[in-house]
């Protein structure tokens, strides 16, 4: 995937890295991202002069290696893939006015000591980023490599002035430390981030299933009891993470309901943001495919409005696989490869407290509730 993503909401903003000691700035990509990267480029944002980041983006390290075959034509060392990938995030860059970005190689394949084909395609790729965001009007102002992102580990330029050097601990960087503290983790790789919304025991998504249908079978419920019993599932939700398979079905059965839904939506945007995506990861994993579209795809708008990128990314990845047809997901697809920010997506949220209302129910933040 290349989707430009912002690990987190107001990143550039609130937090603040030295972009001038390359120790620091290696030591905080994972924090950036959400997680450890793993033959990755990553492009990072530079704004205000160099006094702060912005969007990060990341994409698989494809290297052509010793197969020549797969070369692109042009003569560079950069695979097909990958010029496709600079030139969609050049693009990117500059229909957001960023004025320069650096590069992060992260491969354990690479040694700065050792000149092997792996090290002569990724400094290609600094080349190819170089021309191509200048043919953007967009900088490239260092292009960094490691073979891992650890305390301690060497990381090197690629490009321009040779340097190196030791990062500093990646648990003890600002933006790790501001990032625990604002309730969220930083994981070990990608795949571990994937597996918090991995589909769960197959018994408990039968047992889902067989109350899904018995509850079909029952007289319906109205919207606002729908909508209120949901919300009392999600407030019960940090301080009571175990329900059963009934609970787990009458949570299905309401969201499946657009209405309630995209009430469900306004969450986001409240204080309990957190424990709310918290609530949808759990709830995704044990629920069968139609329903699960649902909940990971709610779970998807919620990191997609605090501007995670990476956990949107994964959520909706999984609502496709889900259900491939599903609208919601669908959009949030579209607009996450665009390059969208998480303001409009915002907008959307904010018109769940509509549908709230419509139900009958006023939820907590409500601009038009009873003060």
């Amino acid at each position: 995937m290349y989707s430009p993503t912002n690990s987190h909401d107001d990143f550039d903003s609130r937090h603040r890295v030295r972009l001038g000691d390359a120790s620091e700035l290696m030591a905080a990509v994972p924090a950036m991202l959400g997680f450890h990267p793993h033959r990755s480029m990553v492009l990072i944002a530079v704004r205000d002069g160099g006094a702060s980041v912005g969007p990060t983006m990341r994409h698989d390290l494809v290297l052509a290696g010793e197969h020549i075959d797969r070369r692109a034509d042009s003569g560079t060392r950069a695979t097909q893939e990958m010029l496709d990938v600079i030139g969609y995030l050049a693009g990117y860059c500059a229909s957001e006015n960023i004025p320069a970005v650096m590069a992060v190689f992260v491969d354990d394949r690479l040694d700065r000591t050792v000149r092997n084909p792996l090290l002569l395609d990724v400094e290609a790729l600094a080349g190819e980023l170089v021309a191509t965001l200048g043919s953007f009007g967009v900088q490239l102002s260092a292009a960094l490599a490691a073979s891992e992102i650890a305390d301690s580990a060497t990381w090197w330029s690629v490009c321009g002035p040779q340097r190196y050097g030791l990062m500093s601990d990646p648990s003890a960087s600002p933006l790790t430390v501001a990032r625990v503290l604002d309730g969220y983790s930083v994981r070990r790789s990608r795949r571990e981030l994937a597996d918090t919304i991995a589909p769960g025991p197959e018994r408990t998504v039968r047992a889902v299933a067989a109350e899904i249908s018995r509850l079909g079978r029952e007289s319906a419920r109205s919207r606002t009891d729908q909508l209120t019993s949901v919300l009392s599932y999600v407030a019960r939700a940090p301080y009571d993470s175990v329900l059963d398979p009934v609970d787990i079905a009458r949570i299905a059965v309401a969201i499946r309901v657009v209405q309630v839904r995209d009430a469900l939506l306004a969450l986001t945007l409240g204080d309990d943001a957190g424990f709310v995506e918290e609530f949808w990861a759990m709830i995704s994993r044990v629920l069968p495919k139609r329903e699960r579209a649902i909940a990971a795809t709610l779970l998807a708008f919620s990191a997609y409005v605090r501007g995670d990128g990476p956990m949107a990314r994964i959520a909706i990845d999984a609502a496709l696989e889900a259900d491939e047809n599903y609208s919601l997901a669908r959009l949030l697809d579209r607009s996450l490869s665009a390059g969208a920010g998480p303001e409009l997506v915002r907008e959307v949220a904010e018109s769940g407290f509509g549908c709230a209302r419509a139900c009958g129910v006023r939820l907590p933040g409500d601009p038009f509730g009873r003060r």
